[in-house]
C-alpha cells in the first residue's frame, strides 16, 4: 500500500502541469475545411463504429468519430453542369443554358436497417443517391434518367428540405418522408419509396395535396420526427387565412400507415413571452424531442424574425417546451371536430377547417367514424387544420444572439439542453422539474459563426457534435475528469458531474460503481452539497475518534484505513467517528536536512482512495538546537515552544529542565501553565473530559498519536483550526527490545485555567503534578531576564580558514558565569572530519562588560566546526583552492574571498592559496586545449550544434564569443550552455560547400587551440529506398541508401514519409534503416530525411502506402503438438508484409464463466491493499516471453516465421508446443508486421492442437534388420493418430533419395508407393555395410521418423542344370513355331478384312451417290407436286381457321369443349340473376387492385396447379377481351412483379416456362396481336412447309404401329429397315357416284403404297379426293369403309384386321394392299358404314389420339405389327445415335445407321421451304408488328429499371416472349392456325424445325461433336446463318421508332372491336367464378387485409357477386 500511495502521489505531481496545460489550452477533436460550407451532419447508427458523415457544398465527408474526427473518405459531388429549369440528364442538346452549378447538400439521412446513407443535392432537380455507410464512395443506387416523382429535394440552396426514414409496420418496407419548401409544383410533403421500385418516387396519393397556389404559403421546414404510429413535421409558413398573412409555426401529423394523407392535421404553435404575454416568438429555428419519465416533450427554439444579420435586441430568441401528449390531444380534437361537428364549437365558431384550398369541408359523420377511421379514409375530409394554437410560455429567452440549434439529454433524471446560437456559442442549460432553468455554462465553438441546427448527441449521450459553416467539433457533454479534487468538482456546478466518494474522482453517476447508493455520489449541481472533511482532531478523548459528517457506509468485509503519509494504520468505526492508531516512528518519513520538523498528511482512506485528510506535524527540539546557529536563541525563539536547558545544553520540549536554569520559549506564555504527565498502553481512555472554557470548532475527527519514536525525539500535532489551538508534545523512551514502554505527553494551553482529568476507568494512567525546577542563582530572581536569555558566542576574526595554514581563533561569549565554574578552566572540542579533538582554551573576561568573555584557541588547521563545552557551536569555512580547479581558467574564476592564485612554472603549475604559493604567480593562462568534438560532421547548410570539450576554454563566454571556428567556418557560441574552461556549445553556419578541418578556439587575451579531431561539412545524398511500398498501418522496415548519411548527431536525424515520421533504427554511412508508422491514407508519398536543420528529399522515387494486408481465410485449423504443419493464409495485399509470423498463445482453461471470472479478478484487484500480493500473478499473466515448457497456470507464447507466397497467400508453419496445449485454451494470431489477426475471425473453426502421431518401424520384430520390399507392391506403415491433424498430401515419405508417394493415410496406417527401383542412399549416409541400404523416412511437419532400412527383393541368380537348359531351349522353339503360325493366320484374316472394308467403302460411295441422286429426284418431284398444289390453292385458298377457332385452340389446347363454344349452364329460373352477377364480376375485374390481388392470392395456393394457372389466364383473356388496353395494363403490372421476382433469383430464367398466370397471359396476348400478321404474312410459307412435309412423308412407307417413317427429319421416327414397296394408282369412285349406283362411274386417281394399311389408304384417298374441302368438313375415316371393286359384282370390304390376317405366334400383322394383292389401277370406293357414325370435328388437338395402334398393341396376348416388329428393330443406345463407327461385335447393329442418310435427303428436300418460313418470320422489310415493338421496348425499360445491363439476359427475355411463347407454339401445332389433319410423323418433323428455330434465337454457341444428337447435326451449318437473321431482326426492332401507349391502345381497341362478336364472356366469367368460389375465403381475407381495398369496398362487392351468382350466404 505504501508503494501504491507513493505511486499515486508521484502521478499526481506529474499530472499537475499536464492538467494546467489541458485546462488552459485543451485540444478537442475537430475537422475543418475552408473550401466549402458544411450543411448537414449525421452519425452511424452503431456507436461501436462511430463514423460521422458531413454533407457540404460540393462535398461529402466520412470522418472517424472514434479517432479524433480524422478524414476517412471524401467524395466530390460538384460543381456540375445544371440549370434549375432543366430536367436530368442535363446535356448540351437538351439544356444549352446549363452552367457550372454548386451542389448543395439538402438531405443527409441514415437508413439504419439497410445500413445506407441517403444523400440529396440541389442539382438535377434534387435527385438522391444511396451510398454505403462503410464507404461513401460506393454508390448503391442512383438514376441518370429519373422520372418527375423521383425529384426529392428543393433545387434552390435557400429553400429548406427535411427528411425522415421510417420503417413501416412489419419491417418489410422502409419509406422516407420528405418535407420541402416551394420551388416548383412538387408537393410540400410526400412519402418516398426506399425498398421498392422506383426508388425515391412517390405514389400519386402519397403526398399532401395543395389545390391553391403553393408559392403563397412559403413553407420553411425545420425538422421531422416519428412517435408511436405517427410522423410529425415542424415548419413555419404564411397564414394566408389571416389579414396580416404573417408567418406562423405549425406542427403537422400524419399516420404512418396512411398512404393517401387522409389523416393529415396541422395545428399552430405559439411560444409566448412569460413577461409580456402580447409578445410571441413566431418562427421555429430548431426542435428536439425530450423523452422523460413523465412523458415526451418537444423542445423548440423560436425567434421573432426569419434571419438575424446584426443580432439586434429586437431579434430575441426563446426556448419553449410542448408536451407531446398535449399536442396529440390538440390534433385529435381538431380531427374529431372536423369529422363529426363540421369543425365548429358552440360559442367559438369554426375551430377546425380544410386547408390549402382543397375542395372539401368538415363533415358531420357518425361518431363511430372516429373509431372506425382513426387515420381517415377516402370519404373523410382532409387536409385538416386548426385555428386555435397550442401555446407554451418560454422557459428561457435571450437577446444576445438568435438561437439556431437545440439538443436535449436526460441524465440521472435531470434534463439538460444544449443550445447553439448565431454567434457560435453553445449554451448548456439545466431544465429543472419545477420550471427552474439555469444556464450553467457557455462555450464558444467558433466565434461569429452560427451553429448548425444539426446539433447531435452520440448514442450514449457522452459527446456532442457541434457543426458550424466550416468546422465540426466533438465535445464531451461534461469534463468531470478535469476536476481532481472534491472541492473543484462540486464547485463546477455541472449537472452531469458529481464526486465519487469511495473512488476519489469526479465523474458521472453511471461511472461510479456505487453511485446509486446514498452518500456515495455527491452531485455537483446541488449547491448545498459539501465535500467530506476533517473538522476536529481530538487527543483528549480518544473514544470520540476522528469524526466526519456523512461518512459513506461500507459493505461487509470492507474497512477504512488511516494513513500518516504512506503509513497505514487500522481505522475503527464508532458511533461518533473514526479512531486511528498511530504508526511506528521508524515508518514515518525522516525529517529533511535543514529542517527541525516534518509535516505529513493524515488521511482517511478506503482502499487507495482518500476520503478526507488534514495536515499533521512532527517536530524535534533537538534538531532545533542543532540547526540553530545560535543554539539557545534559536531554541527559545522557535515556533514549536521549545525551552533551553542551560546546564544540559539541550533544547527540550519539557516545561522545566531536570537541573539547572531553564530558559523558556519567548513565543509561549508561561503564566498559568500546567503540566500533565500520563501513561497509556492503548487502553480505553477516560470516558469524559471537561469541555474547554472557550468554544471550539465543530467536532469531526481525532487521531491518536504515534506510539514509537526514536529516543529523545519529540512529536507534536498542529491543528488546522485556529482557536483554541492545541500543541501536543510527546516524548517516548524505547527499551532494549525496541517496544514502547510508556508515552509522556505534555499538554500546554494558552488559557489561564487548569484542566482536571478523571482517573475513573483507567488501569495504567498515572497523573502527577510537579512544580518547575528553579535552576537560577538567587540573584537572578528565579529567571533570566528576557534580554539576557541568549548566548551569543561568535568568531572574532574571519571564519574562512585555508587548509595547511595555522591560525589562531578567538571566540567571544556571554553569560559564562551561569555555569558557576570558579576556576574558569575550559576546553574546546574540535570536530575534524567527524572526529572530536579536545583543544585547551583560554577564557578571559572583559573588564568593561562582566558578562563578556574571550575564548582563545591555539593555531589549528583543517577545522570544519568548533564546539565548546557549553554546546554552543558555530561554523567556519575550510577551503582548498586546488580542488575542482585543475586549470588556470578555473582557478582565476574562483571567488576572490578565497585568495586562490595560479602558482608555479609551465610543468608544475597548480591552484593554491596565495599565501601558500612559493613560486611565481601567473597572471595569464596558457592556450586552450581541445579534447573532444561531438559530432564530427554536419550538413553544409549549418545548424549543427557542436560540443567542444577541453580545458582553458576561457573564463567566461565573452572570452570566446566570436573566435570559435569549425573547419574554418564560424560557429556561433550558445552562451547559456557554456561551462567555464571545459565546454563550448556552438551552432555551425553555412559552409558554402563540402569541407573538412580542425576546430579552433581563440581565447581573448590568450592563445589559440586546435582540435585533434577533424570536423567535416558534408552534403548527404539520398539515392534509393527499399522496399518501395508497404501497408498504411506501418510496421515495415525501410532502408534508405545514399552517401554521407552519417551526418550530424544521430539524435537529430529524422525521416518523414509524406509527413509521417519513420522511426530511425540504425544509421550507417551509406544507409539508414527506419520503421514506418501508420498513415491515414494510401498512395504515393515523398521521402525526406532531416539532418538537424537540413533536409534532403529522395528525387524520382516515392514510397507507396498500400491498403493494409487483410486475411480472409486460414486453413487447416489443426496441428500436431510438434508443429510444422503448413497453414495456408489467404487474403489481400499480403506481399507487402515483411515479417509475417504465426503466434500461438496458451492460457489456462477457464474454470468459471468469463463474465464471472472478470468480476472476480476485479474484486481481487480491489483488495490489493489487504496485504494479498497479487502483483506477481498479474505480471505472470502478462508475460510474453516464450518458454519451451509452459508452467501450469501461466500464459505462454510460441511463434514461427511465415513465408509470403504471393499477394494472396502466406504459408505459416505451426510452432511446436508442449503437451499442455491439449488442456490449455489455444489462441492463434497472425502477426503481419504491425497488424494482428485472430484465427477465429478468419478460420472456419477454432484452432486446436492434437497429439503427435506415432509411426512404428517397418520391421517391428527386429528394427535393426532391413525391411524386404517386393517391387511393385505398396509399403504399409502402422502407427497412431496419423490423420488427426494432417492430410496425406502433406506427408513426405522417402526411401533414400527416392520419394515414396503417399496414397492413403488413415488413423493407424500409411500406405505409400515406393520407386520401382531401389533408390540410392542419401549422400549424407555411409555407404558400407548395412548403411548401404536406403533408409525409409517419413516427415510430418516438424516430425521426422526413421523407420528402418529397406532392401528390394530380386530374383536370385542361380545356375541351372544342363538338362534344364536344354528343356527350356526346346520349349522356346515350340512356342516360337506356334507364334509364327498364329501370325500367318492373322495376316490372312487381315487381308480378308481389308477386302471387306474396301467393299463396304465402295458400298458407301455408291450409297452417297444414290443419296445425292435421290435428293435431286425427290426435290424435283416435290417442287412439281408443290406447284400443282399452289395452283389448287388459287381456287380453294389456304384453310385458315377463323379467329374464334384460332383463339379457342390457342387459349384452351387439349380441351374437348372450350368456354368459347359452350352456353351458360344454369337453370333458366336463375339465369337472369346469375348473368347480372357475372356482369358485376366483369365490372369488378376492371379494378386493377382486385384483379392483381385475385391473381396473387390464387398463385400462392398449393392446390392451384400449373394447368389451373394456364386455364385461369385464358379465362381472364376471354373476360377482358373487350378491353384489351386494360388487359395490356394488367399484363405490364404483373410482368413488372415477375421481373422483380426473377431479378432476385436468376433473371435469365424468366418466361422460360409457363409457371405463372402472367406467362400464359403473355402467350395469349401475343397470339391475339399477331393473328393478323400470321394470316397475312407468315401463314402462306408455313402452310407450304406443312404440305411439303406431309407430301414427302407420305411418299414413303410409314409404320402404322410405331409411327416410324422412311422419310423424316427426326431420327427417333426414322424407319431403319429396307421395306420393299411400290406405288399404286387407285381409281377412287367419288361418293356421289357410289351412292347413286349409276352406270356412269366418275373416278379420281389417287396414289397410295402397297405397304399401306387400310386405314392409311383411307386417309390418303380422303386427302386426295376431298382436297378442295377443309379437314373439318370432310367425313371421318372411321365412318367410311374401303371397298375394292373387282369387276361388276365383285365388291370386297377391306379392313386392317380380319380373318385373313397373318398370325405368327404372338404377332399379328396388319392387313395391307399387298396382303389383299390389290393391283395397280384397281378401283376402290369409300362407302359409309352401316352403323351410325358421326362426322368427327377434328378441331381439338388431343395428345395421344394420333397413334391408336400403340394403345391396342396387345389383345389377348397377340401383338400387332405392320412393317417391322417393335422388338426386332435395331435401336442403338442414345449416346451412340448418329455414330457410324462400330467395332467388330457391333457390326450387325451398324447396318441400320446407313439409313440415317435418309434424314439428309429429307432435309435437303425441305430446305427451301424452311428458309422461306424463317425469312417470313424474321423479316423487317415489311413493318414489324406493333405489339412486338411495343413489348420489346417494355422489356428494355424493365431491364433499365432493374439495372440489368447484360445483353444476353435481355436477348433471352425477348426470345422467351416471342419465338418461344408464340412461334414455337405455332410451328409445333399447325392445327392452331390451319384447318388440317396432323399426325405423329408430321409432328416429329415439325418439332425438329421448331427446335432449330429456337436454337437460332439463342446467343450461346452449341458445340457439336460426333456424339451430338442427329437432330442438331442436321442443321449445324444452317443455325449460324439463322442466328444472324435473329440478331438483325432484334436490332432492327430496337432501332425503329418506339410505339407510344396511345398508338398501342388504339390498335388494341380496334382488335377488341373487330373480334367482339367472336368471344362469349359470360361462360368464361362463370368458369372464373368457380375458382373464386373455391378460394373464396382466401380472396376475402386478402382484400380485407389491404387498406386500399377496404376503402374501395372490394370485399363487399365480391360478397354481392357471390350472393347473386351462387345464392351464397355472406356477411351482408
Amino acid at each position: 500500500m505504501l508503494q501504491g500511495k507513493a505511486l499515486n502521489s508521484t502521478l499526481l505531481l506529474l499530472l499537475i502541469p499536464i492538467i494546467f496545460v489541458f485546462v488552459h489550452g485543451r485540444s478537442y477533436p475537430r475537422f475543418s475545411r475552408n473550401d466549402t460550407d458544411f450543411q448537414h451532419l449525421v452519425l452511424h447508427p452503431d456507436p461501436s463504429v462511430g463514423t460521422v458523415y458531413v454533407g457540404a457544398r460540393d462535398h461529402l465527408f466520412q470522418l472517424d468519430g472514434l479517432d479524433g474526427l480524422q478524414l476517412q473518405q471524401e467524395e466530390k459531388t460538384g460543381p456540375v453542369n445544371d440549370n434549375k429549369d432543366c430536367l436530368p440528364p442535363v446535356t448540351e442538346f437538351n439544356c444549352p443554358q446549363a452552367s457550372r452549378t454548386s451542389n448543395h447538400n439538402k438531405l443527409l439521412l441514415v437508413d439504419p436497417k439497410a445500413l445506407e446513407l441517403i444523400t440529396c443535392g440541389s442539382v438535377h432537380q434534387g435527385t438522391c443517391q444511396k451510398r454505403s455507410l462503410a464507404s461513401i464512395k460506393k454508390v448503391i443506387f442512383s438514376t441518370e434518367r429519373p422520372v418527375d416523382t423521383q425529384y426529392v429535394a428543393a433545387n434552390d440552396p435557400s429553400v429548406s428540405t427535411v427528411g425522415l426514414v421510417v420503417e413501416l409496420r412489419g419491417g418489410e418496407k422502409t419509406v422516407m418522408y420528405v418535407g420541402r419548401g416551394y420551388t416548383t409544383s412538387h408537393p410540400p410533403i410526400s412519402t418516398r419509396h426506399l425498398s421498392s421500385e422506383p426508388i425515391f418516387s412517390y405514389e400519386e396519393t402519397a403526398k399532401l395535396a395543395v389545390a391553391g397556389r403553393l408559392s403563397e404559403y412559403g413553407h420553411h421546414f425545420v425538422t421531422a420526427f416519428s412517435r408511436h404510429s405517427y410522423v410529425y413535421f415542424l415548419f413555419y409558413r404564411r397564414d394566408i387565412k389571416s389579414v396580416s398573412r404573417e408567418y406562423r409555426t405549425y406542427a403537422a401529423r400524419v399516420c404512418v400507415d396512411d398512404t393517401s394523407y387522409y389523416s393529415y392535421v396541422e395545428v399552430p404553435l405559439v411560444c409566448r413571452s412569460p413577461t409580456s404575454p402580447s409578445r410571441t416568438y413566431n418562427l421555429l429555428q430548431a426542435a428536439q424531442v425530450l423523452v422523460f419519465l413523465e412523458g415526451e416533450n418537444l423542445l423548440g427554439v423560436f425567434s421573432m424574425h426569419t434571419s438575424s444579420t446584426n443580432n439586434s435586441p429586437l431579434d430575441a430568441s426563446a426556448l419553449c417546451v410542448y408536451p407531446l401528449d398535449e399536442l396529440d390531444k390538440h390534433i385529435d380534437s381538431t380531427r374529431d371536430l372536423c369529422y363529426t361537428q363540421n369543425g365548429r364549437v358552440e360559442g367559438r365558431g369554426e375551430v377546425a377547417y380544410i386547408e390549402y384550398e382543397v375542395k372539401s369541408s368538415c363533415a358531420n359523420l357518425p361518431l363511430n367514424t372516429l373509431k372506425a377511421y382513426p387515420c381517415g379514409s377516402d370519404h373523410t375530409p382532409s387536409p385538416m387544420a386548426s385555428r386555435e394554437p397550442l401555446e407554451a410560455k418560454a422557459v428561457w429567452h435571450t437577446s444576445a444572439a438568435r438561437l439556431t440549434a437545440v439538443a436535449v439529454s436526460v441524465r440521472e433524471g435531470h434534463s439538460i439542453a444544449f443550445m447553439g446560437d448565431s454567434k457560435g456559442t453553445l449554451h448548456k442549460v439545466y431544465l429543472g422539474q419545477d420550471g427552474l432553468v439555469d444556464v450553467y455554462a457557455n462555450t464558444t465553438i467558433h466565434r461569429n459563426s452560427p451553429i448548425n441546427s444539426d446539433l447531435l448527441l452520440d448514442q450514449n449521450g457522452s459527446n456532442i457534435y457541434v457543426m458550424t459553416r466550416t468546422t465540426v467539433k466533438k465535445r464531451p457533454v461534461a469534463e468531470c475528469g478535469d476536476h481532481l479534487d472534491c472541492q473543484s468538482c462540486l464547485s463546477a456546478r455541472d449537472p452531469y458531474c458529481g464526486w465519487c466518494v469511495l473512488e476519489g474522482r469526479c465523474g458521472q453517476r453511471r461511472e461510479c460503481q456505487r453511485g446509486s447508493l446514498q452518500g456515495q455520489w455527491l452531485w455537483s449541481f446541488n449547491q448545498t452539497q459539501q465535500c467530506l472533511s476533517i473538522q476536529h482532531l481530538s487527543l483528549y478523548n480518544i473514544s470520540r475518534g476522528e469524526k466526519t459528517d456523512g461518512l459513506p457506509s461500507l459493505g461487509e468485509g470492507e474497512a477504512y484505513s488511516c494513513f500518516f503519509h504512506d503509513t497505514e494504520t487500522l481505522a475503527s468505526l464508532t458511533n461518533t467517528g473514526v479512531t486511528c492508531s498511530t504508526p511506528d516512528a521508524s515508518s514515518l518519513p525522516p525529517i529533511g536536512h535543514g529542517d527541525e520538523f516534518v509535516m505529513v498528511t493524515l488521511s482517511l482512506r478506503f482502499i487507495n482512495v482518500t476520503v478526507a485528510e488534514t495536515d499533521f506535524t512532527f517536530y524535534n527540539c533537538s534538531l532545533v538546537q542543532e540547526l540553530s546557529g545560535r543554539r539557545c536563541q534559536g531554541c527559545v525563539s522557535s515556533r514549536w515552544g521549545c525551552n533551553w536547558c542551560v546546564h544540559q545544553h539541550v533544547c527540550t520540549h519539557k516545561h522545566a529542565c531536570s537541573e539547572g536554569v531553564t530558559i523558556y520559549n519567548q513565543n509561549v506564555s508561561q503564566n498559568g501553565g500546567f503540566l500533565l504527565l500520563f501513561k497509556y498502553r492503548f487502553r480505553p481512555p477516560p470516558t469524559e473530559t471537561p469541555a474547554p472554557t472557550t468554544p471550539t470548532a465543530p467536532s469531526t475527527t481525532t487521531v491518536t498519536l504515534p506510539t514509537t519514536l526514536s529516543a529523545e525525539s519529540t512529536a507534536t500535532l498542529k491543528q488546522a483550526t485556529t482557536s483554541p489551538f492545541v500543541r501536543i508534545f510527546i516524548q517516548a523512551t524505547t527499551n532494549s527490545s525496541g517496544s514502547v514502554s510508556d508515552v509522556e505527553a505534555m499538554i500546554e494551553e494558552n488559557v489561564g485555567t487548569t484542566r482536571r482529568v478523571s482517573e475513573e476507568g483507567t488501569d495504567n494512567l498515572n497523573i502527577t503534578y510537579k512544580p518547575p525546577h528553579t535552576t537560577l542563582q538567587s540573584s537572578t530572581s528565579g529567571q533570566v531576564d528576557s534580554d539576557l536569555r541568549f548566548l551569543e558566542p561568535s568568531v572574532q576574526d574571519s571564519s574562512l580558514l585555508p587548509v595547511n595554514v595555522e591560525r589562531k581563533i578567538v571566540l567571544v561569549g556571554k553569560h559564562l558565569n551561569l555555569f558557576q565554574d570558579e576556576n574558569l578552566d575550559y576546553e574546546c572540542v574540535l570536530d575534524v572530519d567527524n572526529q572530536s579533538v579536545a583543544v585547551d582554551a583560554l577564557v578571559e573576561s572583559d573588564a568593561t562588560q562582566p558578562s563578556l568573555y574571550f575564548i582563545t584557541l591555539p593555531g589549528a588547521a583543517r577545522l570544519f566546526d568548533i564546539k565548546v563545552i557549553f554546546y554552543s557551536f558555530f561554523l567556519v569555512t575550510l577551503f582548498n583552492c586546488s580542488v575542482g580547479r585543475s586549470d588556470c581558467s578555473r582557478c582565476r574564476t574562483a571567488n576572490p574571498k578565497y585568495g586562490c592564485v595560479w602558482c608555479g612554472g609551465a610543468s608544475s603549475s597548480h591552484c593554491v592559496y596565495q599565501d601558500s604559493c612559493t613560486d611565481e604567480i601567473k597572471h595569464t593562462c596558457p592556450a586552450p586545449v581541445i579534447h573532444f568534438l561531438d559530432p564530427v560532421s554536419g550538413p553544409i547548410e549549418g545548424g549543427t550544434v557542436v560540443t567542444i570539450s577541453g580545458s582553458n576554454l576561457g573564463q567566461r563566454a565573452e572570452d570566446i564569443q566570436n573566435s570559435v571556428t569549425v573547419a574554418g567556418v564560424h560557429c556561433s557560441v550558445i552562451s547559456s550552455r557554456y561551462e567555464v574552461s571545459s565546454r563550448i556549445v556552438c551552432e555551425t553556419t553555412k559552409s558554402g560547400g563540402e569541407k573538412s578541418g580542425q576546430a579552433s578556439v581563440k581565447v581573448r587575451g590568450g592563445g589559440l587551440g586546435l582540435s585533434a579531431q577533424v570536423f567535416s561539412f558534408q552534403d548527404p545524398v539520398l539515392s534509393s529506398i527499399f522496399p518501395q511500398r508497404g501497408p498504411k498501418a506501418g510496421g515495415s522496415s525501410l532502408t534508405i541508401r545514399g552517401q554521407r548519411l552519417r551526418t550530424g548527431h544521430p539524435s537529430e536525424v529524422s525521416i518523414l514519409i509524406g509527413g509521417v515520421p519513420c522511426v530511425v533504427l540504425n544509421i550507417q554511412e551509406d544507409q539508414i534503416s527506419c520503421l514506418t508508422r501508420g498513415s491515414n491514407r494510401t498512395g504515393e508519398h515523398g521521402i525526406s530525411v532531416r539532418f538537424g536543420g537540413a533536409e534532403r528529399h529522395l528525387q524520382g522515387l516515392v514510397y507507396h502506402y498500400t491498403p493494409n494486408p487483410n486475411i480472409t481465410a486460414a486453413a487447416p485449423s489443426k496441428s500436431f503438438l510438434s508443429g510444422g504443419r503448413i497453414i495456408r493464409v489467404s487474403g489481400q495485399n499480403l506481399d507487402v508484409v515483411q515479417e509475417p509470423k504465426m503466434r500461438v498463445t496458451l492460457s489456462p482453461p477457464d474454470t468459471l464463466p468469463p463474465r464471472k471470472r472478470r468480476s472476480i479478478s476485479k474484486r481481487n484487484e480491489g483488495r490489493l491493499s489487504r496485504g494479498q500480493d497479487r502483483q506477481g500473478r498479474l505480471k505472470r499473466w502478462r508475460r510474453i516471453v516464450p518458454e519451451t515448457d509452459c508452467p501450469e497456470g501461466k500464459l505462454c507464447h510460441y511463434e514461427s516465421r511465415c513465408k509470403v507466397n504471393s499477394s494472396s497467400l502466406i504459408l505459416c508453419p505451426t510452432p511446436a508446443v508442449g503437451p499442455e496445449a491439449r488442456r490449455a485454451r489455444v489462441k492463434v494470431h497472425f502477426l503481419l508486421d504491425s497488424l494482428h489477426f485472430d484465427f477465429t475471425t478468419v478460420g472456419n473453426e477454432a484452432f486446436s492442437y492434437e497429439s503427435n502421431p506415432k509411426l512404428y518401424p517397418l520391421n517391428q520384430n527386429d528394427p535393426n534388420k532391413p525391411y524386404h520390399h517386393k517391387p511393385g507392391s505398396i509399403i504399409s506403415v502402422e502407427g497412431e493418430n496419423l490423420d488427426l491433424a494432417i492430410y496425406k498430401h502433406e506427408v513426405e515419405a522417402r526411401i533414400g533419395d527416392g520419394v515414396c508417394s503417399v496414397k492413403t493415410l488413415t488413423h493407424n496406417h500409411l500406405y505409400c508407393e515406393p520407386p520401382a527401383q531401389q533408390p540410392p542412399v542419401t549422400a549424407s549416409k555411409k555407404q558400407d555395410g548395412m548403411d548401404s541400404l536406403p533408409e525409409f523416412t517419413v516427415k510430418m511437419g516438424n516430425l521426422n521418423f526413421s523407420l528402418g532400412r529397406v532392401q528390394y527383393d530380386s530374383q536370385p541368380q542361380s545356375t541351372f542344370p544342363l538338362e534344364a537348359q536344354v528343356g527350356v531351349g526346346v520349349g522356346a522353339s515350340i512356342v516360337a513355331l506356334i507364334v509364327l503360325i498364329i501370325v500367318l493366320i492373322y495376316r490372312r484374316k487381315s487381308k480378308q478384312a481389308m477386302r471387306d472394308y474396301k467393299k463396304v467403302q465402295i458400298q458407301l460411295e455408291n450409297l452417297e451417290t444414290s443419296v445425292r441422286d435421290r435428293c435431286k429426284k425427290e426435290f424435283t418431284d416435290l417442287m412439281t407436286e408443290m406447284m400443282d398444289m399452289s395452283s389448287d390453292l388459287v381456287g380453294s385458298g389456304i384453310p385458315f381457321l377463323d379467329y374464334r377457332a384460332y383463339a379457342e385452340r390457342i387459349f384452351f389446347p387439349g380441351h374437348q369443349e372450350s368456354p368459347l363454344r359452350r352456353d351458360l349452364d344454369v337453370p333458366e329460373s336463375r339465369r337472369q340473376t346469375v348473368e347480372q352477377g357475372l356482369v358485376q364480376l366483369s365490372n369488378l375485374l376492371n379494378s386493377k387492385l382486385f384483379l392483381t390481388k385475385f391473381i396473387h392470392t390464387l398463385e400462392v395456393q398449393r392446390t392451384f396447379s400449373p394447368r389451373d394457372r394456364a386455364y385461369v389466364a385464358s379465362l381472364l383473356t376471354v373476360a377482358l377481351h373487350g378491353k384489351l388496353e386494360y388487359f395490356t395494363d394488367i399484363l405490364k403490372t404483373l410482368l413488372n412483379d415477375l421481373v422483380e421476382q426473377y431479378v432476385a433469383k436468376n433473371p435469365k430464367l424468366m418466361l422460360r416456362r409457363t409457371e405463372s398466370v402472367v406467362e400464359k397471359l403473355l402467350t395469349n396476348w401475343m397470339s391475339i396481336c399477331l393473328f393478323t400478321f400470321l394470316r397475312e404474312s407468315a401463314g402462306e410459307s408455313f402452310y407450304m412447309l406443312f404440305r411439303a412435309i406431309k407430301h414427302q412423308v407420305d411418299k414413303g412407307p410409314v409404320d402404322a404401329v410405331t409411327g416410324k417413317a422412311k422419310y423424316t427429319l427426326n431420327d427417333n421416327r426414322l424407319l431403319r429397315e429396307d421395306v420393299e414397296y411400290r406405288t399404286l394408282t387407285l381409281n377412287v369412285v367419288m361418293p356421289a357416284a357410289a351412292a347413286s349406283g349409276g352406270a356412269t362411274t366418275q373416278t379420281v386417281p389417287a396414289k397410295v403404297l402397297d405397304c399401306d394399311t387400310i386405314t392409311q389408304v383411307k386417309e390418303k384417298l380422303l386427302e386426295q379426293t376431298w382436297k378442295g374441302t377443309s379437314f373439318s368438313q370432310r367425313p371421318h375415316i372411321d365412318s367410311l369403309h374401303l371397298e375394292w371393286r373387282a369387276g361388276v359384282a365383285g365388291h370386297l370390304i377391306l379392313s386392317d384386321e380380319d380373318l385373313t390376317s397373318v398370325v405368327q405366334g404372338l404377332w399379328k400383322r396388319l392387313n395391307t394392299l399387298q396382303h389383299y394383292k390389290v393391283p395397280d389401277g384397281a378401283t376402290v370406293a369409300l362407302v359409309p358404314r352401316n352403323s351410325k357414325h358421326h362426322l368427327h370435328d377434328s378441331h381439338d388437338y388431343m395428345p395421344g389420339e394420333k397413334t391408336p395402334m400403340l394403345d391396342d398393341g396387345e389383345e389377348g396376348g397377340v401383338r400387332l405389327w405392320h412393317l417391322v416388329k417393335a422388338s426386332e428393330e435395331s435401336e442403338l443406345p442414345k449416346h451412340r445415335r448418329g455414330s457410324v463407327r462400330e467395332r467388330g461385335g457391333e457390326r450387325a447393329k451398324a447396318i441400320p445407321e446407313i439409313y440415317l442418310t435418309r434424314l439428309l435427303s429429307m432435309k435437303g428436300t425441305l430446305q427451301k421451304f424452311v428458309d422461306d418460313l424463317f425469312t417470313a418470320i424474321l423479316s423487317t422489310s415489311r413493318p414489324v408488328p406493333l405489339a412486338v415493338k411495343y413489348f420489346f421496348d417494355l422489356l428494355d425499360e424493365q431491364a433499365l429499371q432493374h439495372n440489368i445491363t447484360d445483353p444476353e439476359t435481355i436477348h433471352i427475355w425477348k426470345t422467351n416472349s416471342l419465338p418461344l411463347r408464340f412461334w414455337i407454339n405455332i410451328l409445333k401445332n399447325p392445327q392452331f392456325i390451319f384447318d388440317v389433319q396432323t399426325s405423329d410423323h408430321v409432328d416429329a418433323v415439325l418439332s425438329v424445325i421448331a427446335q432449330t428455330f429456337m436454337d437460332s434465337c439463342t446467343i450461346a454457341d452449341h458445340k457439336l461433336g460426333r456424339d451430338s444428337p442427329i437432330n442438331k447435326l442436321l442443321y449445324a451449318r444452317d443455325i449460324p446463318r439463322y442466328k444472324q437473321m435473329v440478331e438483325r431482326y432484334y436490332a432492327d426492332i430496337r432501332q425503329t421508332i418506339s410505339a407510344s401507349d396511345q398508338e398501342m391502345n388504339s390498335a388494341l381497341a380496334e382488335l377488341s372491336r373487330n373480334y367482339a362478336a367472336e368471344v362469349n364472356c359470360l361462360v368464361a366469367l362463370h368458369e372464373l367464378y368457380k375458382y373464386i368460389n373455391k378460394y373464396y375465403d382466401q380472396i376475402i381475407t386478402a382484400l380485407e387485409e389491404d387498406p386500399t381495398a377496404q376503402k374501395m369496398q372490394l370485399g363487399y362487392r365480391l360478397q354481392q357477386i357471390a350472393a347473386a351468382v351462387e345464392n351464397k350466404v355472406t356477411d351482408l
